[in-house]
């Protein structure tokens, strides 16, 4: 691993994070076809840390009046329980799948891990054409209730498998209940902070248990990185999905679907 390679890598999920066309998907395939040597708990931990910190300081206003709806007791209150409601199928079934999903994300060990992340790009690129179509698309976050939140909060345990997408999960959830494409995509960022949060906090202990040794060089340049594609990414798509489809994603999930199919027939 060298400062170009953590940049590259900072780019590719600060960018692919909050795009619904999956992060993990993209960084096992760049480093597999780069011949990347792992990227070890301590990069992806940085990674991560930049994603979530661009989360947090992109809705940082949101987060304040949350926060004060919490406290004054006002509507605002509902949107945080909502956030939390939200959290908790994906963050029980997190735990539990783990070790499925370390399997899922190493191609150069497992040959299903390839086929698993193509099933995740066509099923999802086909569930947005579908969702587009389809779904009433008028309700705001304000109109959730507990069990909408809670059905979103299942379609997100998906995107526990690469290929998938956290948000292309979430968004996809939010227009299953009826949410307008830009308040899915809005409550898919809210909701992706605890759960960015919780990965952090559970791979961060991983590596105090392990002793794992750090570069504090290339995780910095690895935080820095995804911090900032990330803040363009989160910009891009909140001012895309106002005035355009979802389908463009799809198109590109089922691209990125077919390039796999070559590459895992002939590489």
């Amino acid at each position: 691993m060298n400062y170009l390679f953590s940049i590259l890598l900072g780019m590719i999920q600060g960018i692919t994070e909050f795009l619904p066309i999956s992060s993990t998907a993209h960084l096992i395939i760049f480093t597999y076809l780069l011949k990347i040597p792992e990227i070890g708990l301590t990069f992806d931990v940085s990674l991560h840390l930049g994603t979530f910190l661009a989360i947090f300081i992109y809705f940082f206003n949101d987060w304040w009046e949350i926060l004060k709806g919490v406290i004054k007791g006002d509507n605002k209150r509902k949107i945080f329980y909502y956030i939390i409601i939200g959290t908790m199928p994906a963050g029980i079934f997190g735990i539990l799948l783990d070790p499925i999903v370390e399997k899922i994300a190493q191609p150069q060990i497992y040959s299903f891990s390839i086929p698993i992340i193509i099933i995740g790009l066509l099923s999802f690129g086909i569930i947005f054409m579908i969702l587009e179509r389809y779904s009433n698309k008028n309700l705001y976050i304000t109109d959730l209730n507990w069990k909408r939140a809670l059905i979103i909060g299942f379609w997100q345990v998906l995107s526990l498998f690469p290929g998938v997408s956290r948000s292309g999960s979430t968004i996809s959830g939010g227009l299953f209940v009826g949410l307008r494409r830009e308040e899915s995509t809005k409550f898919s960022f809210l909701l992706s902070l605890p759960i960015i949060l919780g990965a952090l906090l559970l791979k961060s202990y991983q590596i105090y248990k392990g002793h794992i040794s750090i570069n504090y060089n290339l995780v910095l340049v690895g935080i820095f990185s995804s911090f900032i594609f990330g803040i363009l990414s989160i910009h891009f798509l909140l001012s895309y999905v106002r005035k355009a489809s979802l389908l463009i994603f799809s198109y590109y999930r089922f691209l990125l679907a077919f390039f796999l199919l070559i590459i895992f027939f002939v590489i």
